[in-house]
């Protein structure tokens, strides 16, 4: 079982703090020389004690002679939001207590923080020393990138940049760059989530979000316009079309991707709006396993059964069978009437009696077809 066996070294990097003498522990700086991720890379401290994931290999580059230091190890300082460092950056090192802490004031260990913003890059930020191999300098699975930008800063902002593109802004404030903010809603806050950035030639250029170019976005905003463009502008079932993205100003989510898809694995999804919910796109289409219902105080079918002056309302299957049952219990009467009636003076009227049966049959006929017009899937009130 091989690995690195590692020292931890502060050496001569304490100081003295220039009033009172007292000592403080500093920050250095280290070069990634490895980072662990899984659970088969087999690393271990200078005691024998084997690194966990998250820990890292580094050489201390504040020491004269940087590839002669002794390779030592970090643990990540913070437990919920972790920076994960590539090879050949550069991390902010201090000495920090151990769990061991209670039981000995002694007890510390290195811990790393963040990447030094060597390059100003977000995609990284790696230095490497001479003769380092380029085709590994970030690391054997990590592709450089040289098309990723930073994000343009406007004055307040938080900003939260990932190596691919991705991107949180968290702000409000007016700028000349700022497409999103005026003199009428400077202040307002809004939160502005990326994956993925526009195409650009180089990785140096500020660049700012762009809802309609970059690959997904999600933005939270309280009153803004966002230039959004529809996929599908049709509305016909509308009476007065809703504003579209690019003119409505004011508390509102927007979702834009090359495709969404909403699942609820174990209960329900629920859409609620106050005025109206718009579906628009160029096939629309409800599967339902059990049934599928619609309730309204009116439902049109179509554009021009809203518009119409004179509606067409929809025929109830089950009263048209009754009233066209009695209509046709009516014609078969006539028709038996007729099979044997009569002249005055009590002989056969020849012409009416030979229409009698077949009017019968008819009827009989049209009986037999008044079910096959009816759904056995689509019920009305």
């Amino acid at each position: 079982m091989e690995g690195y066996f590692l020292g931890s070294q502060i050496g001569s990097i304490r100081s003295s703090q220039a009033a009172g003498g007292s000592q403080q522990v500093p920050m250095f700086f280290g070069r990634v020389l490895k980072v662990i991720l899984h659970e088969s890379e087999e690393v271990y401290d200078s005691k024998g004690s084997r690194l966990p994931i998250g820990a890292i290999v580094y050489r201390n580059i504040t020491t004269e002679k940087e590839t002669t230091a002794t390779e030592s190890s970090a643990l990540p300082i913070q437990s919920n939001i972790k920076q994960f460092p590539l090879l050949n950056e550069i991390v902010v090192l201090t000495q920090g207590p151990t769990s061991n802490i209670q039981s000995s004031v002694d007890s510390s260990v290195i811990y790393y923080s963040s990447v030094v913003n060597l390059w100003g890059s977000s995609h990284h930020n790696a230095i490497p020393e001479p003769n380092t191999d380029i085709s590994t300098l970030l690391g054997k699975d990590v592709k450089e990138l040289s098309d990723i930008n930073p994000l343009y800063p406007f004055p307040g902002d938080v900003l939260i940049e990932g190596r691919q593109g991705q991107s949180i802004r968290i702000g409000g404030n007016s700028s000349p760059k700022n497409p999103l903010v005026d003199s009428s809603n400077n202040g307002k806050p809004y939160i502005l989530i990326s994956n993925g950035q526009i195409v650009t030639n180089n990785g140096i250029d500020y660049i700012i979000e762009d809802i309609n170019k970059d690959p997904n976005s999600l933005y939270l905003v309280s009153d803004h316009i966002i230039p959004l463009t529809p996929a599908n502008t049709k509305q016909d079932s509308y009476d007065v079309v809703p504003l579209n993205p690019s003119q409505y100003a004011g508390n509102q989510v927007l979702l834009n991707g090359g495709r969404v898809f909403v699942n609820a694995k174990e209960e329900s999804v629920f859409i609620s709006a106050k005025q109206s919910i718009g579906l628009n796109a160029e096939l629309l289409n409800f599967d339902a396993t059990n049934y599928f219902c619609v309730d309204a105080k009116k439902i049109y079918l179509g554009k021009a059964a809203r518009t119409a002056v004179a509606k067409e309302p929809v025929v109830l299957g089950t009263q048209l069978e009754n009233w066209l049952n009695t209509l046709l219990d009516t014609l078969d009467s006539v028709a038996q009437a007729m099979s044997g009636a009569t002249s005055v003076t009590g002989g056969p009227v020849t012409q009416i009696n030979v229409v009698g049966p077949e009017l019968a049959a008819t009827v009989n006929s049209l009986r037999t077809q008044i079910a096959q017009f009816q759904s056995k899937k689509v019920f009305t009130e």
